[in-house]
């Protein structure tokens, strides 16, 4: 992999940590999904965090899942990504209505 990509990548992934690490103290945003995320996009930048992941037994898992990923197309990717933002986004409406009617009520 290139250096600008690798970049890239990383970047992201430091975005989609402090993302994460927000949305797990705010509960409409999906801190896990963007925990998930940067783990994905710091594997792919760092070498060191791939070979953390691999050897840790939970998260083994997830990152033979995220290789599979890697071996489809782009189209189905931002499919299941778009699916996946909106599931969270309607979990976190749901959520915040029922929230919301505990008040009021």
């Amino acid at each position: 992999m290139n250096g600008p990509l690798k970049l890239v990548y990383l970047v992201l992934g430091i975005v989609f940590l402090l993302l994460g690490v927000v949305g797990l103290m705010i509960p409409i945003l999906p801190g896990v999904l963007f925990l998930a995320g940067a783990l994905y996009l710091l594997s792919r930048g760092s070498t060191r965090v791939k070979q953390m992941a691999d050897e840790h037994p939970t998260l083994r898992g997830f990152q033979q899942r995220m290789d599979q990923l890697d071996t489809t197309g782009m189209l189905q990717r931002f499919q299941v990504a778009c699916l996946m933002t909106v599931e969270s986004a309607a979990i976190g409406m749901r959520k915040l209505f029922l929230g919301v009617r505990r008040l009021v009520a």
